[in-house]
């Protein structure tokens, strides 16, 4: 980061002493001696006169006088610089010189794409050290004389020392003008490089859609003897195109403010993982080998997955004891659900009929034709955290860290009194006392992986030998051991973190309309009927009403990106509350709040037609 800096002597002296010393006493810097009591006038003493400074011997018996110097003053005593108070004499070799600030400095930021002027003073005067009389310890000082104008800082003076350096080929020289000639202080920019232009990583664009115009407009259920033909479910067959594999694009070098090459960064590739299912062809389609709903998993990652999961089709007599296991692919219930069921799917969820006190966690879309009342939904993202085989390993992660800590110090208290302790009694212990709930939590996954067909996307086979030897520690405390511990963890993390993959792209939430439930997207919502009343609606992406007639009374609705709604209002007293990140547009609105980014505006009398946006609002609240 360049720092000009000026810093010329102003004035060098050689002393001649006033008085000849007896003996001549070395060159060197010595401490601070300091007279006697009773020898106080038989000290050295120092004057400083006239820019000159003049040192006294001392009598015998005395002691050498005292000079130090107070910024910007810099002592030289035989050649070497003063830093703290030091005896001198006659005999000895005194300079100095004044080290001031610069006049002006230049930073260039750390990315070279900037740099900025700050000026500390135009005018440059010559110092003046300010008188002192006789005295054994003396603290030089200097001051500017105002009468002495030794230079006046111009554009050319800058622009010489830029020369020197190489430095900033586009250099703004009207902004040095202004800044000259009405001084702010303040640092200035002066050049801007070019950032260079960052690439396009290689990604998968994929091709099969789902197509919900049809399936909100018929009552027709799909058959479950050919699910693939229906509408709503974004299948291919063998030979066709289900995605396309597109490859990085090389950025824009840029360069910086010295002119030097700034290259872009280099995108990064993802990397498919082989299967038997789908064959990439060599201009980057991907083909299916087989019939079927294509899911593509590994957003996020380098590393991505295609398979064809399988459609498990639940009849509406399904009760929540049906559904202690996890689906391990698409579920479709064409004829509905009961009551009170939970659906976990790491796929896609299609129901054709109304749902009612239900949860729904899915790791691709959710497509439901019918009324939602009293329900909790999810899919992505969201819905992968929600699912019990991402849930029950945090817990476990969690509360393990905690037992394992737990288990280290309660071992290394027993060692200090030298009582003689194994890891697993204190494991067993733990497990027995604090942390007597951590066997349920293990219960529960062991019977979530068990089955012949888990839901797991890892092997789960080592998992399941370490759950059932903490089930049972009292059986193994020769075995458990910090390590084993470790691998437990390692094995749950694997299993969680695999969950969280499972997660598809370009998922979306479709309904027909929600009453008292929780909605959450980790893509687009689509409401097709009625609306939605005293329900939570949240969308990474876009919410939209879709149908001319529906409302959004008394819910509170919040999208990444944008909110598209007909009519809001509010319902039993409660207001509806719209958060977007870039957009809301609404036909009609009363009793609402509506929050874009930093800004709200609230609507208690109707209002007609609108579109907001940031600026919108920001404009409104300050009128």
């Amino acid at each position: 980061m360049p720092n000009h800096t000026l810093e010329q002597p102003r004035h060098a002296f050689s002393i001649t002493p006033a008085f000849s010393a007896a003996d001549p006493i070395q060159s060197s810097i010595r401490s601070n001696p300091f007279g006697t009591a009773g020898n106080e006038d038989k000290n050295g003493r120092i004057i400083v006169q006239n820019d000159q400074i003049f040192i006294t011997p001392p009598l015998p018996g005395g002691k050498a006088a005292v000079i130090s110097a107070l910024h910007p003053v810099v002592l030289r005593i035989n050649k070497i610089r003063a830093a703290e108070p030091v005896a001198v004499t006659s005999s000895d070799h005194l300079s100095w010189e004044i080290s001031e600030k610069p006049q002006y400095q230049i930073t260039v930021s750390e990315d070279g794409l900037s740099a900025c002027f700050t000026l500390y003073r135009v005018e440059k005067y010559a110092w003046r050290l300010v008188n002192c009389p006789a005295s054994a310890e003396v603290c030089v000082r200097a001051e500017p004389n105002y009468d002495v104008l030794l230079s006046k800082l111009t554009v050319n003076q800058i622009l010489a020392e830029f020369s020197k350096s190489s430095f900033i080929p586009n250099l703004n020289i009207p902004a040095l003008y202004a800044e000259l000639n009405n001084p702010t202080y303040l640092p200035v920019c002066i050049a801007v490089g070019k950032p260079p232009l960052p690439g396009t990583d290689g990604r998968l664009e994929p091709l099969a859609e789902l197509s919900m115009a049809e399936v909100f407009s018929s009552s027709a259920a799909p058959d479950p003897e050919n699910v693939l033909d229906y509408p709503g479910v974004p299948s291919v067959r063998a030979g066709g195109i289900l995605a396309r594999k597109l490859p990085p694009q090389e950025g824009l070098p840029g360069s910086d403010v010295y002119g030097s090459i700034l290259p872009p960064p280099p995108p990064a590739d993802i990397t498919l993982k082989p299967a038997e299912c789908y064959s990439l062809l060599p201009n980057g389609d991907i083909a299916a080998l087989r019939d079927g709903r294509p899911r593509i998993t590994g957003w996020g990652t380098r590393t991505m997955s295609i398979d064809f999961p399988d459609i498990h089709i639940v009849q509406k007599s399904m009760t929540t004891a049906d559904c202690i296991n996890p689906f391990a692919g698409d579920v479709m219930a064409p004829g509905g659900i009961g009551d009170h069921c939970m659906i976990e799917a790491l796929g896609n969820v299609y129901i054709f009929g109304d749902v009612r006190h239900a949860v729904i966690a899915a790791t691709g879309s959710v497509v439901i034709r019918g009324k939602v009342t009293d329900c909790r939904i999810y899919c992505g993202d969201c819905g992968a955290r929600q699912h019990r085989l991402y849930k029950i390993p945090g817990q476990l992660i969690d509360e393990l860290n905690l037992l394992r800590n737990a288990a280290l110090l309660l071992e290394e208290n027993l060692r200090s009194r030298q009582q003689p302790v194994k890891y697993g009694l204190v494991v067993l212990l733990l497990l027995e006392s604090k942390y007597v709930h951590l066997p349920g939590l293990m219960k529960g996954l062991q019977e979530l992986l068990a089955g012949g067909e888990p839901a797991s996307p890892v092997d789960s086979g080592q998992l399941k030998h370490m759950l059932d030897i903490f089930l049972h520690p009292g059986h193994f405390t020769e075995f458990i051991n910090d390590a084993v511990l470790a691998t437990f963890l390692d094995l749950l993390e694997e299993l969680r973190d695999g969950i969280l993959q499972m997660h598809e792209g370009n998922v979306r939430l479709d309904l027909a309309c929600s009453e008292d439930s929780l909605l959450h997207s980790g893509g687009d919502l689509y409401i097709h009927g009625e609306g939605a009343v005293n329900s939570t609606l949240l969308a990474a992406g876009n919410v939209r009403f879709l149908m001319a007639q529906s409302v959004c009374d008394g819910s509170a609705v919040e999208a990444g990106d944008s909110i598209a709604l007909q009519q809001a209002g509010a319902s039993a007293g409660r207001q509806s509350v719209l958060a977007a990140g870039r957009k809301i547009s609404v036909r009609q609105i009363q009793d609402t709040r509506i929050t874009i980014g930093e800004h709200t505006a609230e609507f208690i009398l109707p209002a007609g037609e609108a579109v907001f946006t940031a600026q919108s609002l920001r404009l409104r609240t300050r009128t």
